[in-house]
């Protein structure tokens, strides 16, 4: 969400708020209480929407520039993690074991 929009915004509401606030004093006084508590509410809950979604925005692009940035290197490592299953098939060795065991190679048991 842009910055601007979001002041301009609350500063809209704040300023109808303001006049309304001010009619209703001249108005009816016995009821300005309630609407100013009213007026305050409703800026705090848009301040607070204000701040939510600029911080989702926020998190949302540095989400794009971690998956930009590690879109190569993901992709190469689950290649190679792919590859080396395959070697392990292959070889007659289960690759879901929790464990391999390391083994010499034939020309090097004794």
């Amino acid at each position: 969400m842009n910055k601007t929009a979001v002041f301009i915004t609350f500063a809209s509401v704040a300023t109808v708020s303001i006049i309304t606030a001010a009619v209703l004093l001249a108005v009816r006084p016995d009821a300005s209480a309630t609407l100013i508590q009213l007026i305050g509410t409703a800026l705090a809950l848009i301040a607070v929407f204000a701040g939510t979604v600029y911080g989702l925005g926020k998190q949302g692009e540095k989400i794009d520039t971690i998956q930009r940035q590690t879109n190569g290197t993901n992709t190469a490592l689950h290649a190679e993690n792919t590859r080396l299953t395959n070697l392990l098939i292959q070889r007659g060795i289960n690759p879901d074991a929790d464990t391999i065991e390391a083994r010499k190679p034939a020309h090097a048991r004794e």
